[in-house]
């Protein structure tokens, strides 16, 4: 029987308003191990190279766009735990 190890990734980006809008302006998505941040996929493909596969994704902030003047509607995720796995051993 495989046994396996775990390790979980925050990612997030931040966003600021423009303006006196009702619109938001987001950076780039980066991941967060520590107090080190780095682009996402950099850190995507150091952990492949690590054998590190992702095994789910979990959102962990989220904004209810409602829609109001000029809004758009809907949910949208600005932060998610990743969790990665593998194999001990072998």
């Amino acid at each position: 029987m495989t046994t396996w190890e775990y390790k979980t990734v925050i990612v997030e980006r931040t966003g600021s308003k423009e303006d006196f809008s009702f619109n938001w302006a987001y950076g780039p998505w980066e991941t967060r191990v520590d107090a080190t941040k780095a682009p996402l996929l950099v850190s995507l493909g150091d952990l492949g190279r690590d054998g590190w596969e992702l095994a789910g994704v979990l959102p962990t902030d989220l904004w209810d766009e409602g829609g109001g003047r000029g809004g758009s509607s809907g949910v949208r995720a600005i932060a998610s735990l990743l969790l990665f796995k593998r194999p001990v051993g072998g």
